[in-house]
């Protein structure tokens, strides 16, 4: 008899249980699938979530895919060696060639300093941000002008005391994310 108890025990449970899942299974099936446009939305609200988190923590890395002087020559570069990364007060600004030996041991230069100044804007609109800060390094004062799209894209516009600008294009991305290898600064 007890065992019959336990049987049966056993089989109601097993029924609630696969209840509990075709009704679940029935609810799923019942929902629409999102539409590529809604997919598409729901992309750009993530992603304009995340770089909102991580300019307001001040942790994020422009891994940059193109620099461009001031008179518009584009070069595709390393995105790896080629960078600007923000942590909280300091910041880290560096170029490099997978061609040359350079200071810093990656082909280039790499500026690490502290951040003095920090303005940030949010176009609520447009899903866009714009930053300005200045970073102070052993090798110079560096002025830093940030135009963040809403999916991520980003370009930043890099000038000094000395004439000239630097432009670095590419993706912002938060830092504990980032693939960058950082040189020997200066």
């Amino acid at each position: 008899m007890e065992l019959t108890m336990k049987k049966i025990a056993v089989i109601l449970l097993f029924a609630i249980a696969s209840n509990g899942l075709f009704a679940q299974g029935l609810e799923e099936t019942q929902q629409a699938p999102l539409t590529k446009k809604e997919k598409r939305e729901a992309e750009r609200e993530l992603q304009y979530e995340l770089t909102e988190y991580m300019l307001e923590n001040r942790s994020f890395v422009l891994e940059a895919d193109f620099l461009q002087g001031r008179f518009g020559s584009r070069v595709y570069v390393n995105s790896t060696i080629n960078f600007i990364a923000v942590d909280s007060t300091e910041a880290t600004i560096q170029i490099g060639s997978n061609w040359r030996v350079g200071p810093n041991g990656v082909g280039g230069v790499t500026a690490k300093g502290r951040i003095t100044k920090w303005e940030l804007t949010e176009n609520e609109k447009r899903n866009t941000f714009h930053l300005a800060m200045n970073v102070m390094t052993s090798i110079g004062i560096y002025d830093v002008r940030f135009s963040i799209g809403p999916d991520g894209r980003t370009s930043a516009r890099l000038t000094g005391l000395r004439p000239g600008q630097l432009t670095f294009d590419g993706d912002l991305v938060p830092l504990e994310e980032s693939s960058v290898f950082e040189g020997q600064s200066i």
